[in-house]
């Protein structure tokens, strides 16, 4: 919506605040998981894994955590890009093992 919109770009140079809407922008990620530790240059946090919006499936960021640096909209592009890095990375290790693995071991395998 209109307002929401407003919200996310009035609140982008503080990542935390627009948490509440990453289930709006990203289909099927309920929410990112800040590193509390890990900061930016600009001293902004880290995503470090996105939360899938169906049970409880964690994802980490392949091949590190994300800088949420610079205007909101560009940081949420770069989250977009590195999700789908990650989960080319995680089918790609997948489709690795399962010539190695009986199948009940290739499903549960992370």
């Amino acid at each position: 919506s209109k307002a929401d919109l407003l919200e996310i770009l009035s609140n982008g140079s503080n990542p935390e605040k627009i948490l509440v809407h990453i289930p709006k922008i990203y289909l099927s990620t309920k929410t990112l998981v800040l590193s509390e530790t890990e900061k930016s240059a600009s001293g902004r946090p880290c995503a470090t894994e996105f939360v899938a919006r169906v049970g409880s499936e964690v994802c980490s960021f392949e091949p590190a955590s994300v800088p949420l640096d610079g205007k909101v909209e560009d940081y949420m592009q770069t989250v977009l890009d590195a999700q789908k890095r990650s989960i080319f990375e995680t089918v790609k290790r997948s489709l690795t093992r399962y010539h190695t693995m009986s199948r009940p071991e290739w499903i549960l395998a992370k």
